[in-house]
Protein backbone atom coordinates (compact mmCIF):
# COMPACT_ATOMS: atom_id res chain seq x y z
CA UNK A 1 0.00 0.00 0.00
CA UNK A 2 0.92 3.15 -0.85
CA UNK A 3 0.06 6.47 1.26
CA UNK A 4 0.36 9.89 -0.26
CA UNK A 5 -1.10 13.50 0.66
CA UNK A 6 -4.22 14.53 -0.66
CA UNK A 7 -3.34 16.30 -4.44
CA UNK A 8 -3.28 20.04 -4.50
CA UNK A 9 -5.76 22.20 -5.68
CA UNK A 10 -3.93 23.15 -8.59
CA UNK A 11 -4.03 19.33 -9.59
CA UNK A 12 -7.50 19.05 -10.04
CA UNK A 13 -9.26 19.86 -12.99
CA UNK A 14 -11.18 23.14 -11.73
CA UNK A 15 -7.96 24.30 -9.91
CA UNK A 16 -7.28 27.54 -10.80
CA UNK A 17 -3.97 29.50 -11.31
CA UNK A 18 -2.68 31.94 -13.75
CA UNK A 19 0.90 30.62 -13.12
CA UNK A 20 1.73 27.63 -15.27
CA UNK A 21 4.99 27.43 -13.09
CA UNK A 22 2.91 26.78 -9.82
CA UNK A 23 0.72 24.00 -12.01
CA UNK A 24 4.33 22.55 -12.39
CA UNK A 25 5.65 22.80 -9.48
CA UNK A 26 3.00 20.71 -8.17
CA UNK A 27 2.84 18.17 -10.63
CA UNK A 28 6.53 17.39 -10.35
CA UNK A 29 6.71 17.40 -6.43
CA UNK A 30 3.71 15.47 -6.39
CA UNK A 31 5.31 12.77 -8.99
CA UNK A 32 8.46 12.58 -7.15
CA UNK A 33 6.33 11.93 -3.51
CA UNK A 34 4.71 8.54 -5.56
CA UNK A 35 7.56 7.43 -7.28
CA UNK A 36 10.18 7.38 -3.44
CA UNK A 37 7.12 6.16 -1.61
CA UNK A 38 6.79 3.11 -4.82
CA UNK A 39 9.77 2.80 -4.33
CA UNK A 40 9.89 2.44 -0.35
CA UNK A 41 7.18 -0.09 -0.99
CA UNK A 42 9.30 -2.17 -3.18
CA UNK A 43 6.37 -3.25 -5.09
CA UNK A 44 7.78 -5.13 -8.15
CA UNK A 45 7.76 -4.63 -11.79
CA UNK A 46 4.71 -5.81 -13.17
CA UNK A 47 3.68 -8.41 -16.49
CA UNK A 48 1.24 -6.70 -18.69
CA UNK A 49 -1.56 -3.93 -17.61
CA UNK A 50 -1.53 -3.04 -13.86
CA UNK A 51 -4.40 -2.71 -11.92
CA UNK A 52 -4.65 0.01 -9.06
CA UNK A 53 -7.34 0.75 -6.05
CA UNK A 54 -7.60 4.29 -4.87
CA UNK A 55 -9.54 5.43 -1.69
CA UNK A 56 -9.54 8.88 -0.87
CA UNK A 57 -10.00 10.01 2.33
CA UNK A 58 -11.29 14.04 1.79
CA UNK A 59 -10.16 16.73 3.76
CA UNK A 60 -13.18 17.56 4.84
CA UNK A 61 -16.93 16.51 4.55
CA UNK A 62 -17.54 17.17 1.52
CA UNK A 63 -18.74 15.80 -1.23
CA UNK A 64 -16.15 15.35 -4.11
CA UNK A 65 -16.74 14.81 -7.77
CA UNK A 66 -15.66 11.19 -9.13
CA UNK A 67 -14.30 12.37 -12.59
CA UNK A 68 -12.28 15.27 -11.03
CA UNK A 69 -10.66 13.46 -8.16
CA UNK A 70 -10.14 10.41 -10.90
CA UNK A 71 -8.48 13.43 -13.26
CA UNK A 72 -6.36 14.72 -9.75
CA UNK A 73 -4.48 11.51 -9.69
CA UNK A 74 -2.34 11.87 -12.94
CA UNK A 75 0.98 12.97 -11.34
CA UNK A 76 0.97 10.21 -8.63
CA UNK A 77 0.47 7.41 -11.72
CA UNK A 78 3.18 8.75 -13.83
CA UNK A 79 5.42 8.88 -10.31
CA UNK A 80 4.04 4.98 -9.35
CA UNK A 81 4.74 4.23 -13.47
CA UNK A 82 8.46 5.39 -13.17
CA UNK A 83 8.94 3.60 -10.15
CA UNK A 84 8.04 0.11 -11.66
CA UNK A 85 9.54 1.06 -14.54
CA UNK A 86 6.82 0.94 -16.98
CA UNK A 87 4.62 3.21 -19.10
CA UNK A 88 1.53 5.09 -17.48
CA UNK A 89 -0.39 4.00 -20.43
CA UNK A 90 -0.51 0.38 -18.83
CA UNK A 91 -2.26 1.50 -16.09
CA UNK A 92 -6.00 0.13 -16.28
CA UNK A 93 -8.81 2.46 -14.44
CA UNK A 94 -8.29 2.69 -10.69
CA UNK A 95 -10.81 1.08 -8.68
CA UNK A 96 -11.98 4.55 -6.56
CA UNK A 97 -13.68 4.97 -3.19
CA UNK A 98 -14.11 7.49 -0.82
CA UNK A 99 -13.39 7.18 2.78
CA UNK A 100 -13.56 9.10 6.18
CA UNK A 101 -12.39 12.73 6.25
CA UNK A 102 -9.10 12.75 7.58
CA UNK A 103 -7.80 15.85 8.70
CA UNK A 104 -5.39 16.98 5.82
CA UNK A 105 -7.06 14.19 3.75
CA UNK A 106 -5.01 11.22 2.23
CA UNK A 107 -4.89 8.84 -0.46
CA UNK A 108 -4.32 5.25 -0.22
CA UNK A 109 -2.76 3.37 -3.29
CA UNK A 110 -2.73 -0.47 -3.58
CA UNK A 111 -0.92 -1.90 -6.61
CA UNK A 112 -2.81 -5.11 -7.47
CA UNK A 113 -0.31 -7.89 -8.11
Amino acid sequence: MIELPFPDKLLWPNGRTRSYLARWQQTKKHREWARLATLAAKIPAPNGRVDWSVTIHPKTGNVIDRDNAHASLKSYADGIAQALGVDDKLFNTPSLTFGKPIKGGLVRIVIAQ
